[in-house]
């Protein structure tokens, strides 16, 4: 075989094919030249198209309603103001003013889910209209919708969480807002703080059937602010019925470890004193906040 001729025919195929035209051959896109032999620098222009979230109401998934009632107990017996009962020493007394907030109520699954039931609730045990018709009537009831289901924790912190206590913005919130402090008064006078648990009564301190001193409780400050999980066994929320988690507090455990004919039972929560005697009192009553059942309605 004459291999001059070998070279000069695969240099020939080489060369050719070397001329061959590049440019884009794709017909669908904007460069596209009809010339071209050779595919080379096609521009690929897409569309990117944004899709809008998918947000889910509560008319579209399966909720039910709930309540969790703190019912508060002295002496084995329902507590309501203005009773008398007898305290730690056996003392007589009662009290004219019991309120705390609770806030971050939330139901826990077996998974690390929590379903919020509210942000913010002031429990009050005074449920009487005796500054104007228009008052807001605070209770024992916090009521909700969460997903139907099945649950077994219940979560709520004693006080006003540290972010919105800091914040501190009364009039930013309609009048019947738990945070609008217009007709609670769960606010100091000297600090842009809110009080997290306002408790107010008479003792007999000698024994002599006089009520003749008086006791009052005002907690506040980040630091006091409590985590309560209370594990309740596994339950479920009903679409079609109201579901009721039945709690109680001990009043009389709530002033544990203090003489409330003394000092120990006057507190602003100023000053490193009052503000340990503050502490006993939210320690309490966050301990002693008890589970006792679940119904349904």
């Amino acid at each position: 075989m004459n291999f001059r001729f070998l070279i000069i025919f695969f240099s020939s195929i080489l060369f050719f094919s070397a001329c061959k035209k590049e440019g884009c051959t794709d017909s669908t896109e904007i460069n596209y030249d009809s010339e071209a032999k050779k595919n080379s620098g096609c521009v690929y222009e897409r569309i990117l198209t944004i899709k809008e979230p998918v947000i889910i109401s509560d008319s579209a998934m399966n909720t039910g309603e709930i309540e969790i009632r703190i019912v508060p107990k002295a002496n084995d017996r329902r507590f309501y103001l203005n009773e008398v009962y007898r305290e730690n020493n056996d003392r007589r007394f009662r009290i004219n003013k019991f309120k705390y907030f609770v806030s971050n109520v939330k139901l826990g699954d077996k998974s690390t889910v929590k379903a919020n039931i509210t942000d913010i609730e002031l429990i009050d045990y005074d449920t009487s209209s005796f500054l104007s018709e228009t008052r807001p009537i605070y209770d024992h009831i916090i009521d909700g919708k969460i997903k139907a289901g099945m649950y077994n924790r219940v979560f709520l912190g004693c006080g006003v969480d540290p972010i919105w206590n800091e914040e501190y913005a009364p009039n930013d919130y309609p009048t019947d807002h738990p945070l609008n402090t217009t007709y609670t008064n769960m606010a100091w006078t000297w600090e842009t703080k809110y009080i997290f648990t306002s408790i107010e009564g008479e003792i007999d301190s000698d024994g002599d059937n006089t009520y003749d001193r008086s006791f009052f409780m005002h907690t506040g400050f980040n630091e006091l602010y409590s985590q309560v999980i209370l594990p309740i066994g596994e339950f479920e929320v009903k679409e079609d019925s109201k579901t009721i988690i039945n709690l109680e507090l001990d009043i009389i455990k709530v002033f544990a470890g203090l003489d409330i004919a003394t000092k120990e039972g006057q507190t602003h929560s100023s000053g490193a004193e009052q503000l340990e005697y503050s502490r006993t009192i939210q320690t309490n009553l966050a301990n002693n906040i008890k589970f006792v059942g679940v119904t349904y309605e």
